[in-house]
């Protein structure tokens, strides 16, 4: 979305990215792709793109070089560093406590020493919260980050799907996951408690490394009949998607501290399509939510007793919800948010 924000503006902008996709540009704005090699090792492919990309970056004489996570700042940092430019790190979550590197201490040391050297180097620091932003400040001995929430976009002219038409859902509520399938997320949590809520259904967007064991547990509870894998969707039609559930799910498991300190995209996404978001105890999560009453707040507490929790929330405190979100969805809008970055932007510039 700063993409559409930095065009609108009139100003140049260049992407660097892996490959992965087939565009070469966005909006008229260049892509510059950098293929990655499957072997031999991460470590070798992320020296072998950080060298790559910082060449490109440094060919380009930008006035900023946004760094968008971790694994990019090093490149950015260089390109800026011989061009003489701003720099500006922004971190989308904390990289070092990723549920990825629970275990593999070595490897989380190694990014921390990355981070911890480069990050002094950064003209502005951005990131996704108030308590990330307290932890990178902590850790670091660095000035507090800006925080500029990862709100979404507005609905514009999107329209809901009819689940129960379109993918034949003969449900009460429609509950909805979105995003990757992986580990972390709560969603085979989400499965366990449909499956004792008749009434409920559940479609699941997305794709990703846990999909398998999630098709396994829904034929396990034999709940085929009230659930729907739709893989990934275009972004543009994601709304559509979002808009067409009575709730979202957003059950985060704290296994990791990133995962604690999370906010997710998908909870402003939920809140813009006007659905009351249910989500898991986590701090961040638990004060937005609570903040205006805009969903519920399971305590991962036994099983039974969070679905009749659930329950009576579907019952009861939906339609209450639903309204509340409405109400409030403009201020948790990337308009607004999005003019935070720019004016960083143009700090950096003056």
């Amino acid at each position: 979305m700063i993409c559409h924000d930095i065009l609108d503006r009139g100003w140049r902008l260049d992407i660097i990215a892996t490959t992965g996709a087939d565009s070469s540009s966005f909006e008229g704005a260049p892509i510059h792709r950098i293929p990655q090699h499957i072997w031999p090792s991460r470590k070798r492919r992320f020296i072998e793109y950080n060298i790559r990309a910082a060449e490109i970056a440094r060919s380009l004489d930008a006035d900023i070089y946004h760094a968008v996570d971790l694994d990019t700042l090093w490149a950015a940092n260089r390109a800026a560093k011989i061009n003489n430019r701003k720099l500006l790190y922004e971190s989308r979550e904390l990289y070092t406590e990723q549920l990825t590197l629970n275990g593999r201490n070595l490897v989380k040391a190694g990014w921390r020493i990355l981070e911890s050297r480069l990050i002094h180097n950064a003209d502005a620091v951005v990131t996704i919260n108030s308590a990330i932003a307290r932890e990178l400040s902590a850790r670091y001995s660095i000035k507090e980050p800006f925080v500029v929430l990862n709100t979404a976009a507005g609905v514009s002219n999107a329209r809901p799907i009819d689940f129960r038409k379109e993918c034949g859902l003969d449900s009460k509520y429609i509950l909805i996951y979105q995003g990757i399938l992986r580990p972390g997320q709560g969603i085979l949590r989400a499965i366990d408690l449909i499956a004792g809520l008749p009434e409920t259904g559940l479609v699941i967007v997305g794709d990703g490394p846990l999909r398998a064991e999630i098709e396994k547990r829904i034929d396990q509870l034999k709940i085929g009949d009230r659930t729907r894998l739709t893989g990934m969707v275009p972004p543009d039609n994601l709304m559509s998607y979002t808009m067409g559930a009575d709730a979202g799910l957003l059950l985060m498991e704290a296994e990791a501290l990133n995962n604690r300190l999370a906010l997710p995209q998908k909870l402003f996404q939920y809140i813009s399509a006007g659905i009351p978001p249910i989500v898991t105890s986590l701090p961040c999560l638990r004060e937005i939510v609570e903040k205006d009453g805009l969903g519920l707040v399971l305590d991962e507490q036994p099983l039974d007793s969070d679905r009749q929790k659930l329950s009576e929330f579907l019952s009861f405190g939906l339609n209450g919800a639903a309204q509340r979100c409405a109400s409030v969805k403009d201020r948790y809008s990337w308009h607004n948010e999005g003019h935070k970055l720019i004016k960083i932007y143009e700090s950096l510039i003056k």
